[in-house]
């Protein structure tokens, strides 16, 4: 916050860090998109999906070869770092790669991370029910109950979480860590959302947010299938938005994006990829109106139409017409999305896309949905960018996306523009 005139600070995007069924990095799925290539059905390529009894297609994430970090400390940590712990360094070291180290410890203690976690897969699993119905009534106060609840809670604010840990030693960063759980996350949105508020209430200067979308177990697949149909076929046709698409087709990622205050970045000659204009997540009592909410919020803060919108578009018959009955009326813009290409990578889904808005907004070219060959007609005339790559004028400059929970009323929304804005 700037003290003199109350306004917020700008905040810049200063280092990505992903990893796909694509490959390493932004390049590989945006090159894909373009050519029309997925990564569903890899039993062409010798290799077996994740769950083969099941009938469900999978862009599958192999382990990437990524050297864990040298030394001691590291080699102990190894032994207790799950597959989500090793991707999530993993990503966080090579978005930090971009963004440069902190100067000093001082300049660290303004530097934290944030994780998006769903709470399936982390070690406070057990605890989140419990956490939340005491939140409705409990007379303490949130930080005050989490402090008294959560075990080791010794954090500055939020819940940590065993990976954020990781995360920060990675980074070399000494201030919060905070994990958002759950129907918070909003596909990674919301993760990004908290950061911004810790940068932008100036309690920290530099943020990384890191997310990891592994595969889901078994019993939550199944779940998942019954509440809303997942995609039995991954073939042009069956992709999001087409009048035969057929569920969501699944995907696992990893990303990280770091976000720092836009005059610090400056100051120590960060790279400025994009700045963050506004990011927010939103938890009502129906889908459409958590995006519908989140949507409104961001166009207004940000006071801009976009160039181009980042839909989530997972496949889903249910979720893809929500989408569109809620961006479109007010979004009139080229819009693309991933999950034809690399699927719904969930817990990372939004935060995947934002990082290929980025390198899409700064090549001004975006990107066509894979898999989609007719757009149903129910959708409305939303401008979906099909069969070849958009190019944009050398005006455009700022991009919306857009992400949905699969699990609750949950969504998020965001918008970028060049750094120049």
């Amino acid at each position: 916050m700037n003290q003199e005139d109350g306004k917020l600070d700008k905040v810049a995007i200063t280092g990505i860090g992903m990893i796909s069924s694509a490959g390493i990095g932004t390049e590989p799925v945006l090159g894909a998109m373009t050519s029309g290539t997925h990564f569903f059905n890899r039993q062409a390529e010798k290799k077996r999906s994740l769950h083969p009894k099941f009938p469900w297609p999978e862009a599958s994430l192999e382990q990437p070869d990524v050297p864990w970090p040298a030394g001691a400390a590291w080699a102990d940590i190894k032994k207790y770092a799950n597959q989500a712990a090793h991707q999530a360094v993993a990503v966080s070291r090579m978005a930090m790669e971009v963004s440069g180290a902190a100067a000093s410890d001082q300049a660290a203690l303004r530097c934290g991370a944030v994780v998006a976690s769903g709470s399936r897969t982390d070690e406070l699993s057990p605890l989140i029910g419990k956490l939340g119905a005491m939140a409705q009534t409990d007379p303490r106060p949130l930080a005050k109950l989490l402090y008294d609840e959560v075990p080791d809670y010794s954090y500055l604010r939020g819940i940590p979480c065993q990976s954020g840990q990781f995360i920060c030693l990675a980074a070399g960063f000494l201030g919060s860590n905070v994990a958002v759980y759950g129907e918070a996350g909003a596909s990674g949105l919301g993760s990004l959302a908290f950061a911004l508020r810790l940068v932008q209430s100036g309690e920290l200067d530099r943020v990384i947010v890191t997310a990891v979308g592994i595969p889901l177990p078994p019993p939550m697949l199944v779940a998942f299938d019954r509440h809303d149909p997942l995609g039995l076929e991954a073939r042009p046709g069956r992709g999001p938005f087409d009048v035969n698409r057929g569920g969501t087709l699944l995907g696992h990622a990893a990303v990280a994006v770091v976000i720092e205050r836009d005059d610090i970045a400056k100051e120590r000659g960060a790279p400025r990829l994009a700045n963050l204009l506004a990011c927010e997540a939103v938890n009502a009592t129906g889908r459409n109106i958590a995006l519908d909410m989140a949507t409104r919020m961001v166009l207004e803060q940000s006071a801009r139409q976009p160039d181009f919108w980042w839909a989530h578009g997972a496949g889903s018959i249910a979720m893809d017409l929500t989408e569109c009955e809620a961006v479109h009326p007010l979004v009139k813009a080229p819009a693309t999305s991933s999950k034809g290409t690399i699927g719904n990578t969930f817990e990372s889904a939004g935060l995947v896309d934002l990082a290929l808005a980025v390198e899409a907004l700064k090549s001004k070219q975006v990107p066509p949905i894979g898999l989609l060959e007719t757009p149903d007609p129910a959708l409305g005339d939303v401008d979906f960018v099909m069969k070849k790559a958009r190019q944009l004028r050398a005006t455009s400059n700022a991009a919306l996306i857009t992400a949905l929970d699969p699990r609750v009323a949950s969504a998020g929304a965001a918008i970028i523009a060049d750094i120049g804005e």
